[in-house]
């Protein structure tokens, strides 16, 4: 009854102000209302960000996918198929439960490597001379060295940039562990963390960095090792639980700044490269603005 009577009222006021004429005075004219267009241009714009950021995020998944698969081959090619003998098969897997790649991309891959078909992947180095005297760092996963040499070669020439010979561009960085980790961490207990991992080198805290390494939202803070202690400290993380993801990096031990068309084309030449699937990651010594 009391739906009834709700529904009636409504229809009643809907009634009364169909009822009522537009009030306006007499001999007055209608006055046309002018369109706004800005908020369909605001639209356009917003569908099109929302659409590029929707690309480059399975862009950054397939890549994460990828990359774990690739390693999965690698330590069960070295060790076996079994996780709880073979370490580094072990850690690939925690892993990946931290970056949330799926259960099966693991499952498939250590199927894969047990096929005496399937080649090995090997980790491959590319040096190259970018716009404006920058340096590009190009890291590779693949089982095919001929089509890497090729499709990067493609890239850089077509990007209007040029390869550098080994260790051309190199000695401008460092070659540093980072791991990044899904909760937060102070730094007492980060030397802590080191010590009963016996590191011996630098170990620093530093916030994500999802625009230049492409942080998921979930990283909460970001570990910086020596190069050879990476995996200790990995190791030291994951034996407590602590949800991390570790990568060999280069950091820049000094940054060139270049001009507005040179930091572009920069930037396209690095996501042409990104989108081959044997490059991991490509890393510069571009000074960006923040």
């Amino acid at each position: 009854m009391l739906v009834r009577a709700a529904a009636l009222l409504s229809l009643c006021v809907c009634a009364e102000a169909i009822s009522v004429p537009l009030q306006r005075p007499v001999g007055t004219a209608l006055q046309p209302q002018p369109i706004r267009r800005t908020s369909a241009v605001c639209m356009g714009r917003k569908f099109e960000n929302n659409k590029l950021k929707m690309a480059k995020t399975a862009l950054a998944y397939a890549k994460k996918a990828s990359y774990i698969g690739k390693k999965v081959v690698m330590a069960v090619k070295a060790a076996g198929d079994d996780p709880v003998t073979n370490r580094a098969l072990g850690a690939v897997i925690r892993e990946a439960n931290a970056l949330d790649v799926p259960k099966d991309v693991v499952e498939r891959n250590i199927k894969k490597a047990m096929d005496p078909v399937t080649a090995d992947y090997k980790e491959l180095t590319y040096e190259a001379y970018g716009h404006g005297g920058v340096g590009l760092i190009i890291n590779a996963l693949s089982d095919n060295n001929n089509r890497a040499n090729s499709e990067i070669g493609t890239v850089i020439k077509k990007s209007k940039c040029n390869m550098a010979s080994s260790g051309g561009v190199a000695f401008n960085f460092e070659r540093r562990g980072r791991l990044t980790l899904n909760r937060e961490m102070d730094e007492e207990e980060l030397i802590d963390l080191a010590i009963e991992a016996e590191c011996e080198g630098d170990v620093t805290l530093e916030a994500p960095d999802p625009d230049g390494r492409g942080d998921r939202d979930d990283v909460k803070c970001v570990v910086m090792t020596a190069a050879t202690e990476l995996g200790a400290m990995q190791a030291q993380l994951q034996a407590l639980e602590i949800e991390c993801s570790g990568m060999l990096v280069y950091v820049p031990l000094a940054t060139v700044a270049c001009d507005a068309e040179a930091e572009e084309a920069n930037f396209e030449a690095i996501d042409k490269l990104e989108e081959l699937e044997d490059v991991v990651s490509v890393e510069h010594n571009m000074a960006v603005p923040v």
